[in-house]
């Protein structure tokens, strides 16, 4: 099984808390066992069996880099800190990133090589090795890059490059992001049923799902689904019209679920109020999910969608909050059969 190592993990500072339970999503999918031992502002350290590290990056939406933790030290350029660096990077060159989170720390890049350079170790700008060093909330976590995500790497999916385009569609980020924390696995059956056009689905597809079921009431909208997923090559899915208050699956068919469902409005629930609608497809969610089974779905904060889950049976694991504008703060609730 192999010995946990410690890494780091640099979170996207756009909605923290969800790129955090991004991270325990993928960790526990992709790893054979983790600790998260600490979290910092935009910094999470944590200790996993993990026979490819990048793929935390690979899969992730709101985690953009992760790299072996080297050593773990106070927000000052301390001497003992700073050998226990140079020592664990006996050896060859390496180029040295310092990123300071909002305005923590008290030295610069150039102070961190003038002293490892003291101490015996090769900087340059051209090394392909690179000494990671986050200073956040007191604290300097020092760490060898191991993967990072580039930037635009969702470019290509963006809702208006896509051949069918509808207004208020999730960025392929954000439906990265739900799609993981669904804790979908590879080789695992994959359903969104308020799928509109398939930007979940996408998502599914190219994160390894063996099947994707992609179901909406809007019969245009489920025309343009399979437009779009046929343009990504899903030739893994299964675009259907259907009311996602009578999911046409059988009982515990379905591994994931991960979907954005209608705020009550009225020409996108076919008249049917918020509250049981989300009864409705939640009921409907528990059923046809396998036992352990993840339903991730968002609604208005003010309505408590949390509680409808609760009411139907389903054990929520965790609650997120995420300002869109004035009027509206969605809250994303993971919930697990």
């Amino acid at each position: 099984m192999g010995e946990p190592r410690s890494f780091y993990a640099i979170l996207s500072g756009d909605y923290e808390g969800l790129a955090l339970e991004e991270l325990k999503a993928i960790l526990e999918v992709e790893s054979k066992g983790y600790v998260i031992e600490h979290v910092f502002e935009g910094v999470a350290v944590f200790k996993a069996v993990l026979e490819d590290p990048g793929v935390v990056v690979s899969r992730a939406g709101y985690v953009r880099e992760v790299g072996e933790l080297v050593t773990i030290g106070s927000d000052h350029l301390e001497p003992s800190w700073a050998r226990e660096v140079a020592q664990a990077l006996r050896g060859g060159s390496v180029r040295v990133e310092v990123s300071r989170y909002k305005g923590y720390g008290f030295y610069s890049e150039l102070d961190l090589v003038r002293m490892l350079s003291g101490l015996g170790v090769r900087c340059s700008l051209d090394s392909g090795r690179v000494l990671r060093v986050m200073v956040t909330e007191g604290v300097s976590v020092a760490g060898v890059r191991l993967a990072s995500r580039e930037a635009g790497g969702f470019a290509d999916r963006m809702p208006r490059r896509r051949p069918y385009f509808k207004p208020g569609t999730l960025s392929p980020k954000l439906s990265r992001l739900f799609v993981n924390i669904s804790r979908l696995r590879r080789g695992g059956v994959f359903l969104d049923p308020f799928c509109g056009v398939g930007g979940f689905a996408i998502e599914a597809c190219l994160l390894g799902a063996s099947r994707v079921i992609c179901g909406d009431i809007d019969g245009e909208a489920t025309l343009g689904a399979l437009k779009n997923l046929e343009h990504y090559g899903c030739n893994v899915s299964l675009v259907a019209r259907s009311n996602s208050m009578a999911i046409p699956l059988a009982d515990e068919s379905v591994d994931a679920i991960a979907t954005d469902p209608p705020y009550g409005r009225s020409a996108s629930t076919k008249g049917v109020g918020y509250e049981e609608l989300a009864l409705e497809f939640l009921r409907e969610a528990r059923r046809v999910l396998r036992r352990g089974g993840y339903v991730v779905y968002a609604g208005p904060y003010e309505r408590s969608p949390w509680v409808i889950a609760r009411r139907v049976g389903l054990e929520v694991v965790s609650r997120h909050h995420m300002f869109v504008h004035g009027s509206l703060v969605r809250e994303v609730v993971v919930a697990r059969v």
